[in-house]
Protein backbone atom coordinates (compact mmCIF):
# COMPACT_ATOMS: atom_id res chain seq x y z
CA UNK A 1 0.00 0.00 0.00
CA UNK A 2 1.43 3.53 -1.03
CA UNK A 3 1.31 6.18 1.14
CA UNK A 4 -0.82 8.56 -1.29
CA UNK A 5 -3.59 5.13 -0.34
CA UNK A 6 -3.13 5.62 3.13
CA UNK A 7 -3.88 8.80 3.59
CA UNK A 8 -6.70 8.75 0.92
CA UNK A 9 -9.32 7.59 3.87
CA UNK A 10 -8.39 10.19 5.99
CA UNK A 11 -8.75 12.69 3.60
CA UNK A 12 -12.18 11.41 2.75
CA UNK A 13 -13.82 10.65 6.37
CA UNK A 14 -12.36 15.16 6.92
CA UNK A 15 -14.00 15.91 3.76
CA UNK A 16 -17.23 14.03 4.90
CA UNK A 17 -17.23 15.66 8.39
CA UNK A 18 -16.41 18.96 6.89
CA UNK A 19 -19.71 18.52 4.24
CA UNK A 20 -21.86 17.71 7.65
CA UNK A 21 -21.10 20.55 9.35
CA UNK A 22 -21.29 22.83 6.09
CA UNK A 23 -24.66 21.57 5.31
CA UNK A 24 -25.57 21.37 9.33
CA UNK A 25 -26.08 17.19 8.55
CA UNK A 26 -25.22 16.29 11.70
CA UNK A 27 -27.33 14.81 14.84
CA UNK A 28 -26.51 17.98 16.85
CA UNK A 29 -28.19 20.25 14.08
CA UNK A 30 -31.43 20.35 16.19
CA UNK A 31 -29.56 22.03 19.08
CA UNK A 32 -27.21 24.17 16.95
CA UNK A 33 -30.55 25.68 15.14
CA UNK A 34 -32.40 25.98 18.35
CA UNK A 35 -29.75 27.78 20.18
CA UNK A 36 -29.95 31.06 19.35
CA UNK A 37 -33.77 31.44 20.06
CA UNK A 38 -32.95 29.62 23.13
CA UNK A 39 -30.63 31.94 24.44
CA UNK A 40 -32.49 35.15 23.40
CA UNK A 41 -35.61 33.81 25.41
CA UNK A 42 -33.68 33.15 28.27
CA UNK A 43 -32.03 36.54 27.79
CA UNK A 44 -35.88 37.97 27.33
CA UNK A 45 -37.89 36.45 30.66
CA UNK A 46 -35.08 34.63 32.75
CA UNK A 47 -33.29 36.94 33.43
CA UNK A 48 -35.40 39.78 33.84
CA UNK A 49 -37.29 38.06 36.45
CA UNK A 50 -34.24 37.08 38.59
CA UNK A 51 -33.31 40.41 38.12
CA UNK A 52 -36.62 41.74 39.15
CA UNK A 53 -36.23 39.09 42.19
CA UNK A 54 -32.66 40.69 43.52
CA UNK A 55 -34.02 44.37 43.46
CA UNK A 56 -37.45 43.13 44.79
CA UNK A 57 -35.34 42.24 48.01
CA UNK A 58 -33.51 45.96 47.72
CA UNK A 59 -34.79 49.37 48.89
CA UNK A 60 -33.67 51.16 45.45
CA UNK A 61 -34.64 54.56 44.12
CA UNK A 62 -33.32 55.79 40.99
CA UNK A 63 -33.28 59.28 42.39
CA UNK A 64 -30.56 57.78 44.44
CA UNK A 65 -28.93 55.24 42.34
CA UNK A 66 -25.63 54.16 44.70
CA UNK A 67 -28.36 54.19 47.93
CA UNK A 68 -29.15 50.70 47.23
CA UNK A 69 -30.03 48.80 50.58
CA UNK A 70 -30.66 45.32 51.10
CA UNK A 71 -34.32 44.83 52.91
CA UNK A 72 -35.40 41.20 52.40
CA UNK A 73 -39.06 40.99 52.33
CA UNK A 74 -39.46 44.51 53.57
CA UNK A 75 -41.06 45.55 49.98
CA UNK A 76 -43.30 42.86 50.39
CA UNK A 77 -44.43 43.57 54.07
CA UNK A 78 -44.63 47.27 52.70
CA UNK A 79 -46.92 46.59 49.99
CA UNK A 80 -49.34 44.85 51.83
CA UNK A 81 -50.04 47.40 54.85
CA UNK A 82 -50.15 49.90 51.54
CA UNK A 83 -53.79 51.33 51.17
CA UNK A 84 -53.03 52.17 47.80
CA UNK A 85 -52.09 49.06 46.96
CA UNK A 86 -55.63 47.00 47.85
CA UNK A 87 -57.30 50.44 46.04
CA UNK A 88 -55.64 48.87 43.43
CA UNK A 89 -56.08 45.62 43.72
CA UNK A 90 -59.98 46.11 44.39
CA UNK A 91 -59.95 48.33 41.12
CA UNK A 92 -58.45 45.53 39.65
CA UNK A 93 -61.07 42.90 40.61
CA UNK A 94 -63.86 45.14 39.87
CA UNK A 95 -62.81 46.02 36.20
CA UNK A 96 -61.99 41.80 35.83
CA UNK A 97 -65.06 41.02 37.08
CA UNK A 98 -67.58 43.75 35.57
CA UNK A 99 -66.07 43.22 31.99
CA UNK A 100 -65.30 39.30 32.12
CA UNK A 101 -68.83 38.77 33.46
CA UNK A 102 -70.34 41.00 30.17
CA UNK A 103 -68.05 40.03 27.69
CA UNK A 104 -68.78 36.46 28.14
CA UNK A 105 -72.73 37.05 27.71
CA UNK A 106 -72.32 39.45 24.97
CA UNK A 107 -69.88 37.14 23.00
CA UNK A 108 -72.02 34.07 23.47
CA UNK A 109 -74.83 35.91 21.65
CA UNK A 110 -72.64 37.72 19.50
CA UNK A 111 -71.34 34.23 18.04
CA UNK A 112 -74.61 32.36 18.01
CA UNK A 113 -75.50 35.31 15.53
CA UNK A 114 -72.35 35.12 13.93
CA UNK A 115 -72.79 31.23 13.31
CA UNK A 116 -76.19 31.23 11.15
CA UNK A 117 -75.00 31.55 7.64
CA UNK A 118 -76.93 34.76 6.36
CA UNK A 119 -75.66 37.18 3.42
CA UNK A 120 -73.02 39.25 4.59
CA UNK A 121 -71.96 37.29 7.15
CA UNK A 122 -68.06 37.30 5.94
CA UNK A 123 -68.65 41.34 5.96
CA UNK A 124 -69.98 40.89 9.78
CA UNK A 125 -67.47 38.96 10.95
CA UNK A 126 -64.83 41.24 9.70
CA UNK A 127 -66.46 44.82 11.16
CA UNK A 128 -67.18 42.82 14.74
CA UNK A 129 -63.38 41.62 14.26
CA UNK A 130 -62.48 46.02 14.05
CA UNK A 131 -62.14 47.16 17.94
CA UNK A 132 -60.15 44.41 18.88
CA UNK A 133 -57.33 44.02 15.91
CA UNK A 134 -57.37 48.52 16.73
CA UNK A 135 -54.31 49.72 18.53
CA UNK A 136 -55.41 49.79 22.47
CA UNK A 137 -53.90 53.27 22.40
CA UNK A 138 -55.75 54.42 19.14
CA UNK A 139 -59.19 53.01 21.09
CA UNK A 140 -58.13 55.02 23.80
CA UNK A 141 -57.83 58.11 22.03
CA UNK A 142 -61.10 57.44 20.33
CA UNK A 143 -63.00 56.76 23.88
CA UNK A 144 -61.70 60.08 25.22
CA UNK A 145 -63.34 61.95 22.25
CA UNK A 146 -66.40 59.84 22.56
CA UNK A 147 -66.45 60.67 26.27
CA UNK A 148 -65.63 64.40 26.10
CA UNK A 149 -68.12 66.76 28.01
CA UNK A 150 -68.41 68.88 25.71
CA UNK A 151 -67.60 68.07 22.20
CA UNK A 152 -68.36 64.24 22.95
CA UNK A 153 -71.18 62.23 20.65
CA UNK A 154 -71.73 60.18 24.44
CA UNK A 155 -72.40 63.31 26.18
CA UNK A 156 -74.06 65.20 23.75
CA UNK A 157 -76.64 61.75 23.50
CA UNK A 158 -77.18 61.25 27.02
CA UNK A 159 -77.26 65.34 27.70
CA UNK A 160 -80.66 65.73 25.62
CA UNK A 161 -82.04 63.14 28.03
CA UNK A 162 -80.41 65.20 31.11
CA UNK A 163 -78.16 62.76 32.30
CA UNK A 164 -74.58 64.81 30.78
CA UNK A 165 -71.37 64.54 32.91
CA UNK A 166 -67.93 64.33 32.36
CA UNK A 167 -67.30 60.33 32.66
CA UNK A 168 -63.60 60.39 32.88
CA UNK A 169 -62.99 63.07 35.49
CA UNK A 170 -65.82 62.31 37.96
CA UNK A 171 -64.38 59.53 40.53
CA UNK A 172 -68.00 57.44 40.25
CA UNK A 173 -68.25 56.93 37.07
CA UNK A 174 -64.64 56.85 35.57
CA UNK A 175 -64.05 52.83 36.29
CA UNK A 176 -67.47 52.27 34.61
CA UNK A 177 -66.45 54.11 31.47
CA UNK A 178 -63.31 52.21 31.03
CA UNK A 179 -64.84 49.09 32.01
CA UNK A 180 -67.34 49.93 28.91
CA UNK A 181 -64.21 50.23 26.96
CA UNK A 182 -63.22 47.16 27.67
CA UNK A 183 -66.44 45.54 26.93
CA UNK A 184 -66.31 47.44 23.42
CA UNK A 185 -63.47 46.40 22.84
CA UNK A 186 -62.42 42.73 23.80
CA UNK A 187 -66.39 41.38 23.57
CA UNK A 188 -65.44 40.53 19.38
CA UNK A 189 -62.47 38.25 20.39
CA UNK A 190 -64.22 36.16 23.23
CA UNK A 191 -66.91 36.08 20.16
CA UNK A 192 -64.67 34.82 18.10
CA UNK A 193 -63.06 31.80 20.42
CA UNK A 194 -66.59 30.58 21.23
CA UNK A 195 -67.91 30.79 17.32
CA UNK A 196 -64.93 28.71 17.05
CA UNK A 197 -66.67 26.08 19.10
CA UNK A 198 -70.30 26.47 18.64
CA UNK A 199 -69.00 25.52 14.92
CA UNK A 200 -67.81 22.66 16.31
CA UNK A 201 -70.37 21.06 18.07
CA UNK A 202 -72.20 17.67 16.82
CA UNK A 203 -75.45 17.96 15.22
CA UNK A 204 -76.50 14.46 17.17
CA UNK A 205 -77.96 15.98 20.67
CA UNK A 206 -79.38 18.62 19.52
CA UNK A 207 -81.29 16.51 17.41
CA UNK A 208 -81.87 14.35 20.22
CA UNK A 209 -82.89 17.00 22.60
CA UNK A 210 -85.62 18.40 19.67
CA UNK A 211 -86.93 14.58 19.61
CA UNK A 212 -87.23 14.42 23.51
CA UNK A 213 -89.13 18.05 23.29
CA UNK A 214 -86.57 19.69 25.04
CA UNK A 215 -87.13 23.64 25.26
CA UNK A 216 -84.09 26.00 23.98
CA UNK A 217 -83.05 27.03 27.70
CA UNK A 218 -82.80 23.43 28.38
CA UNK A 219 -80.30 22.45 25.75
CA UNK A 220 -78.49 25.47 25.81
CA UNK A 221 -78.41 24.78 29.64
CA UNK A 222 -77.49 21.08 29.66
CA UNK A 223 -75.96 20.23 26.21
CA UNK A 224 -74.46 23.63 24.44
CA UNK A 225 -72.96 24.47 27.67
CA UNK A 226 -71.29 21.19 29.12
CA UNK A 227 -69.79 20.96 25.20
CA UNK A 228 -68.45 24.64 25.29
CA UNK A 229 -66.33 23.97 28.29
CA UNK A 230 -63.50 23.94 27.04
CA UNK A 231 -63.56 27.33 24.70
CA UNK A 232 -65.45 28.87 27.64
CA UNK A 233 -62.22 28.35 29.85
CA UNK A 234 -60.04 29.61 27.17
CA UNK A 235 -61.71 32.53 26.72
CA UNK A 236 -61.91 33.26 30.23
CA UNK A 237 -58.40 32.62 30.87
CA UNK A 238 -56.76 34.80 27.73
CA UNK A 239 -59.69 37.57 28.88
CA UNK A 240 -58.20 37.36 33.06
CA UNK A 241 -54.51 37.36 32.09
CA UNK A 242 -55.16 40.52 29.56
CA UNK A 243 -57.41 42.20 31.97
CA UNK A 244 -55.31 41.74 34.85
CA UNK A 245 -52.48 43.56 33.10
CA UNK A 246 -54.73 46.23 31.51
CA UNK A 247 -52.60 49.12 30.81
CA UNK A 248 -52.30 51.04 27.92
CA UNK A 249 -55.50 51.97 27.43
CA UNK A 250 -55.90 53.24 30.86
CA UNK A 251 -52.93 55.48 30.74
CA UNK A 252 -54.02 56.84 27.54
CA UNK A 253 -57.75 57.92 29.18
CA UNK A 254 -57.12 58.41 32.76
CA UNK A 255 -53.55 57.61 33.81
CA UNK A 256 -55.05 56.45 36.77
CA UNK A 257 -57.11 59.57 37.60
CA UNK A 258 -59.22 60.87 39.03
CA UNK A 259 -57.15 60.75 42.35
CA UNK A 260 -56.96 56.72 42.37
CA UNK A 261 -60.50 56.28 41.39
CA UNK A 262 -58.98 54.39 37.73
CA UNK A 263 -55.78 53.29 39.25
CA UNK A 264 -55.02 49.18 38.86
CA UNK A 265 -52.32 47.43 40.02
CA UNK A 266 -50.65 47.67 36.95
CA UNK A 267 -50.90 51.31 36.97
CA UNK A 268 -49.76 51.69 40.23
CA UNK A 269 -46.51 49.75 39.64
CA UNK A 270 -46.10 51.95 36.60
CA UNK A 271 -46.37 55.01 38.35
CA UNK A 272 -44.14 53.76 41.50
CA UNK A 273 -41.46 52.42 38.78
CA UNK A 274 -41.16 55.30 36.28
CA UNK A 275 -42.87 58.09 38.54
CA UNK A 276 -41.62 57.89 41.85
CA UNK A 277 -38.53 56.13 40.83
CA UNK A 278 -39.27 53.30 43.48
CA UNK A 279 -38.09 50.64 41.40
CA UNK A 280 -37.47 47.72 44.05
CA UNK A 281 -40.82 48.31 45.06
CA UNK A 282 -42.13 48.20 41.96
CA UNK A 283 -40.44 45.11 41.11
CA UNK A 284 -42.65 43.95 44.23
CA UNK A 285 -45.62 44.65 42.30
CA UNK A 286 -44.98 43.16 39.27
CA UNK A 287 -43.83 40.09 41.17
CA UNK A 288 -47.23 39.79 43.18
CA UNK A 289 -49.09 40.33 39.28
CA UNK A 290 -47.06 37.44 38.02
CA UNK A 291 -48.22 35.13 40.60
CA UNK A 292 -51.63 35.39 40.88
CA UNK A 293 -51.78 35.49 36.99
CA UNK A 294 -50.06 32.45 36.97
CA UNK A 295 -51.54 30.18 40.04
CA UNK A 296 -54.90 30.83 38.74
CA UNK A 297 -54.29 30.35 35.42
CA UNK A 298 -52.70 27.36 36.26
CA UNK A 299 -55.53 26.30 38.55
CA UNK A 300 -58.05 26.38 35.99
CA UNK A 301 -56.18 25.06 33.53
CA UNK A 302 -55.37 21.89 35.29
CA UNK A 303 -59.53 21.48 36.63
CA UNK A 304 -61.16 21.96 33.27
CA UNK A 305 -58.44 21.37 30.76
CA UNK A 306 -56.08 18.58 31.70
CA UNK A 307 -57.25 14.98 31.49
CA UNK A 308 -57.70 13.88 35.09
CA UNK A 309 -55.76 10.86 36.01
Amino acid sequence: MTTNEAVMPGKSTYKTKMTSWLTLETEKTPRILLAPIVLFLLALTVYPFLYAIYIGTQDYNLADPLGKEFVGLGNVVTLFADARFWNGLENTVVFMAVSIIFEMILGFVLAGLLAKNFKGSAIAKSIFLLPTITTPVVVGLIWVMLYDPQFGIISYVLGLFGHSQSWLSNEGSAIWALIAVDIWEWTPFVALILLAGIQSLPDEPYEAARVDGASTVQTFVHITLPLMKQYIVIALIFRFMDSFRWFDTIYVMTQGGPGIATETLNMFGYLQGFKFLNVGYAAVIGLFMLAVITVISQSVIKKFLLPRK
